[in-house]
């Protein structure tokens, strides 16, 4: 992709529009926006972004860049595949050449159109002759053709080598079939991954189908049956109808996490088109981080039999972790979601979600179950200690500080006993997700980090640093990054040209760079006075580092052995600092 595409698609592309749609709290701080960040857990906002710079940036855990550098790392896609989609969100035309593609990309590549090709094969058996027998099971669970065809619902018949044979006579290789978990090798040749199966293509929130989940027509194990993990499929990565459910949760703000696939689809085609489940697994922090991407509220919505319960209780705490605000519902009478609505419509439905309890409360109801009543001292003690750890996994302060006071007055115990236990050590330790990225320039100190970040705001007052050198300055690094802001302002380029000339002269220091052009600037920020101000602190700076490090030679040499002109150093130094 030449630069010319590259710098048409951040024109016509907001970032700041554009980061709302996976970071809906995004929220306006002066000229920029913030909002907790999407990449790593934390409770106060460090991920910043700015329209004016179309750039964003974490101050917790350094992640930035511009609007391409987003869409890599929040999809987790590799830059052909960003350029794309940017490219056709800004109208702009984008054909990458083929020998463009990376090994890797020419493999996921492969397996999309194969999965594609599966996907209408499987379809085509379940709307022809001898597919009877599975419509009618489609019918049995009250699903219509129209609901069929929009979920693109297929069949795999018992015949355990016809996706094999029609992929390979249309020009797919045994490779690419089990590339795409489609076929497996046997001592027999190329076998189907699926047969006898109502088949669910699963299909992630962009859109692409990544790999497929099978319900056993008939007797059988497993139940269903999902893809193996590929290059593609991960379905821990994965929330089955998020494709069709993002708008919608967006618009109710809250997602409904239900437990498996027609559960979802009975629940959409009543028109409840917020629901989302996972793919046979628990609930896991990157279920939650697209979660995030649409709503912070999520209701969970599983059996209310043992085994559903613990899934529900594991699964809020993983979501809470991440900074989800989730409560729990149960269905009566056990029945699945699509069952319920059948036999007491939508509004019902929705009644039961508006009505699910706060994490707290269902984690609180369901121990005291477990208890006889009235309570005893030791089954407070221990009622009191296992909430404490649900409580400490909340994030958010006030939530928290709420659900301590709801445990005191349920168990029955004074408010600051619960918040006592809260503090003991450890207690308030919140799993963190992803490891912060260490500076490149770690060491700048807040007088070169203010005179770099300014002299990026007003590259006219560049003569006002003319006396510097590299004695000035904490670190290798940051003289070398000085240089670089300096050679850049030289040109006369605006302010955002200049941050981009800067990251080209410097590409390893290009997280620093962006760090730098998102600080705050004051509110009463004169660019002549604060940089001149500035590099009189640096230089102060510099004279007490040289100091320091005359002060230690004097003290290895020891009395009676230091040279004269390193003791004329040092008194000259210190006539400077005292000046």
């Amino acid at each position: 992709m030449n630069n010319n595409i590259i710098e048409q698609i951040k024109d016509r592309l907001d970032i700041v529009e554009f980061i709302r749609q996976y970071v809906p709290s995004l929220k306006r701080a002066g000229k920029t926006y913030k909002a907790c960040c999407p990449f790593h857990q934390e409770k106060t906002p460090s991920f910043t972004c700015s329209s004016e710079k179309g750039l964003f940036y974490c101050f917790g855990c350094q992640a930035g860049g511009d609007i391409f550098e987003f869409l890599m790392r929040i999809e987790n896609i590799p830059f052909n595949e960003a350029a794309e989609k940017l490219a056709q969100l800004a109208g702009v035309e984008y054909k990458p050449k083929r020998d463009t593609f990376s090994a890797e990309e020419q493999r996921r590549a492969s397996a999309h159109k194969v999965l594609d090709f599966a996907k209408t094969f499987y379809h085509k058996n379940l709307l022809a002759a001898n597919g009877a027998y599975a419509r009618a099971y489609v019918k049995e669970r009250n699903l219509t053709k129209e609901t069929c065809v929009k979920f693109e619902l297929g069949l795999a018949f018992q015949d355990n080598t016809q996706l094999a044979r029609a992929a390979q006579k249309a020009g797919y290789s045994a490779a690419d079939l089990k590339e795409a978990g489609l076929c497996m090798q046997t001592d027999y040749g190329l076998r189907d991954y699926f047969r006898n199966r109502l088949m669910f293509p699963i299909i992630n929130h962009r859109g692409d189908t990544v790999g497929f989940g099978g319900r056993i027509l008939g007797e059988g194990e497993p139940k269903y049956l999902n893809s193996p993990e590929t290059i593609l499929f991960t379905k821990s990565h994965v929330l089955y109808g998020l494709n069709f459910a993002g708008p919608a949760i967006r618009q109710a703000g809250r997602a409904v996490l239900l437990e498996g696939y027609m559960d979802v689809i009975g629940t959409h085609q009543a028109g409840v088109n917020y629901t989302v489940a996972p793919l046979g697994t628990s609930l896991t922090e990157e279920h939650a981080r697209l979660l995030k991407r649409y709503t912070e509220n999520v209701i969970l919505l599983f059996d209310p039999d043992a085994a559903g319960i613990k899934a529900a209780l594991r699964g809020s705490l993983v979501l809470i972790s991440r900074g989800l605000f989730v409560k729990i519902a149960t269905l009566p009478d056990g029945l699945d979601p699509d069952e319920y609505i059948a036999a007491n419509g939508k509004e019902a439905f929705e009644q039961i979600l508006d009505k699910a309890e706060d994490v707290i409360a269902f984690y609180t109801r369901e121990l005291m179950k477990k208890c006889a009543m009235p309570l005893s001292a030791q089954d407070k003690t221990h009622l009191v200690t296992e909430l404490a750890e649900v409580i400490t996994q909340q994030p958010d302060a006030i939530v928290r500080r709420e659900w301590a006071k709801y445990v005191a007055e349920h168990i029955g115990v004074d408010e600051n006993l619960v918040l006592a236990r809260l503090q003991r050590p450890g207690a308030l330790k919140t799993r963190q997700v992803g490891t912060p990225v260490v500076s490149p320039v770690s060491a700048t100190n807040s007088a070169e980090e203010e005179l770099l970040s300014w002299l990026l705001r007003a590259p006219e007052q560049i003569e006002l640093c003319a006396e510097l050198t590299a004695d000035d300055f904490s670190t290798p690094g940051s003289f070398h990054l000085f240089q670089a802001v300096r050679k850049a302002a030289q040109t006369g380029a605006n302010e955002k040209e200049l941050v981009e000339q800067v990251k080209a002269e410097v590409p390893s220091l290009a997280q620093e760079i962006i760090k730098l052009a998102m600080l705050q600037i004051p509110p009463d920020f004169q660019p002549q006075r604060d940089i001149k101000t500035c590099v009189a602190r640096v230089k102060q700076n510099g004279v007490q580092k040289r100091l320091k490090e005359v002060q230690q030679k004097m003290k290895s040499l020891g009395a009676g052995n230091v040279p004269p002109e390193l003791i004329q150093e040092y008194m000259s130094l210190q006539t400077k600092l005292k000046k």
